[in-house]
């Protein structure tokens, strides 16, 4: 009996093996070790979701359980990509560095649910995300990076970021009103 020949590979890529010190990644015919001390982001995750791992381009890996999207590159030479996230180390959550006792947190409520109305559907559903035109005005300005892909977050350019900062400011401060300078 003779089969016909194999067909291409359904994975591109696959987690094949993950231990205490990290994983590893078939890429392709490649296989890579990501050590967790330089790729934090997978050591306390649950198997599940590091094992779901997609390549959206040959250079990009997306984990969209865990948010976590990292250049091919970033894997092959680390020494290249210093920057490791401060807060994941720290153990902190997510959110402004700002001391949250200057903060009208009435204010930043009231903005919160006013921004809901941008994704409102179905009478009274709103994504938690933001609305993708405005997301779009602020890429056009300047103020963040291109929004478009999988990831869950956005990063603020320089600009974007001193301006955020500013309006933060001018829209929470305590003491200030709405009109307050």
């Amino acid at each position: 009996m003779r089969y016909g020949t194999n067909g291409p590979g359904t994975s591109m890529v696959e987690v094949t093996n993950i231990s205490t010190h990290g994983l590893w990644l078939l890429l392709n015919d490649e296989e890579l070790f990501l050590p967790f001390d330089k790729f934090p982001w997978f050591q306390d995750a649950p198997v599940g979701k590091v094992v779901h791992v997609e390549l959206p381009t040959p250079q990009h890996l997306y984990w969209p359980d865990l948010d976590v999207d990292l250049e091919v590159d970033s894997i092959l030479h680390p020494e290249r990509y210093p920057l490791v996230s401060k807060v994941h180390e720290a153990g902190e959550g997510y959110g402004s560095s700002e001391p949250s006792e200057e903060w009208d947190r009435d204010k930043v409520d009231d903005v919160v649910l006013a921004l809901l109305q941008l994704t409102l559907h179905d009478m009274a559903r709103a994504w938690k995300g933001l609305d993708f035109e405005v997301m779009d005005r602020l890429f056009d300005k300047g103020y963040i990076l291109d929004p478009s892909g999988k990831a869950k977050s956005v990063v603020l350019t320089q600009e974007g970021l001193a301006r955020s900062k500013e309006l933060f400011k001018e829209l929470f401060g305590k003491g200030r009103g709405s009109g307050d300078k």
